[in-house]
C-alpha cells in the first residue's frame, strides 16, 4: 500500500519511438493528468537519430544543413521544451515523467532529475556531477546527461536523456545544449566496456523512485495506448 512517502507512479518502457509519436503520447497523458483521469506517469524510450531544438534555442547551434541531416538519416524537430539543441539516438534512454510537481517545486524537480542521472552514473563508479554554469550532468567537462523540461499548470513534461551506449560521433553535428565546443560522453565510453542497457533502465527507475519517493509499477505499451487514446 502506497504511503505519503511512497506515491504510486506507472512506468512504461516504450523502446524505440520517433519524436512526434512520443510527443503524441506525452501530450495525451498531460491532458489526462490535468483532468485527474490518471495518476503520475513515467515514460522511458529511445529515439532514432534525431536533433531537437528547444523553444528558445538557436538554430545556429545545428551545425549541418537540413539536407545534410537528411542525407545522414537524422530527423530534425522543434520542441516546446526548455533548453537549446540536443541529439537523441539509440543507446540513450530518454526519461520523461508526467507528474504533479506542485509539492516538489520547480527548482527541486530540476535538481532531482539531475541527481537521478548522477546516481545512475555513480552506480557504475563514474564521477558525474552538476555544473555551476550549465544544466545537465557532466563527467570531467563532458556532458553525459542533457535536461530539457517544461511544466504546465504544475504537471511536468519532457525530461532528461542519459548517454549509455550511443554513437558519440554524431554529437559533433551540434553545439551541444548551445555550448560551442562541448563534448559528450557515455557510461560505455567512461567504463571502456559494453554495458547492459536493460540493467541501466532498472537503475534509472530505482533512482527515480528513491529521489521522488514513488512506488513504480510497470504497464505495457498496449495498456498505455488504451489509456491515452481510448480514455
Amino acid at each position: 500500500m502506497a504511503t505519503a512517502k511512497n506515491k504510486p507512479c506507472q512506468v512504461c518502457r516504450m523502446g524505440l519511438i520517433s519524436f512526434p509519436d512520443a510527443m503524441r503520447y506525452e501530450h495525451a497523458l498531460l491532458r489526462l493528468r490535468h483532468e485527474s483521469k490518471i495518476g503520475d506517469m513515467l515514460l522511458i524510450f529511445e529515439h532514432p537519430p534525431t536533433i531537437t531544438l528547444g523553444k528558445f534555442g538557436d538554430i545556429k547551434n545545428v551545425l549541418l544543413s537540413m539536407d545534410e541531416l537528411a542525407n545522414r538519416g537524422i530527423a530534425y524537430y522543434k520542441s516546446d521544451r526548455g533548453g537549446d539543441v540536443t541529439y537523441n539516438c539509440p543507446g540513450q534512454p530518454v526519461v520523461h515523467p508526467i507528474i504533479n510537481v506542485r509539492q516538489i517545486g520547480p527548482r527541486s524537480y530540476i535538481s532531482g532529475m539531475q541527481e537521478m542521472a548522477i546516481k545512475v552514473a555513480k552506480s557504475y563508479n563514474i564521477p558525474a556531477e552538476c555544473s555551476s554554469e550549465h544544466h545537465g550532468v557532466w563527467v570531467a567537462g563532458k556532458q553525459i546527461a542533457a535536461i530539457g523540461l517544461r511544466m504546465r499548470q504544475n504537471i511536468s513534461i519532457h525530461g532528461i536523456s542519459l548517454n549509455v551506449t550511443p554513437d558519440l560521433s554524431a554529437f559533433n553535428f551540434i553545439n551541444l545544449c548551445g555550448i560551442e565546443g562541448c563534448q559528450a560522453t557515455s557510461i560505455e565510453a567512461e567504463l571502456g566496456r559494453p554495458v547492459d542497457s536493460v540493467e541501466v533502465l532498472s537503475q534509472i527507475e530505482r533512482s527515480f523512485s528513491e529521489i521522488f519517493q514513488f512506488e513504480l509499477s510497470h504497464i505495457s505499451q498496449d495498456k498505455l495506448e488504451q489509456m491515452c487514446f481510448e480514455t
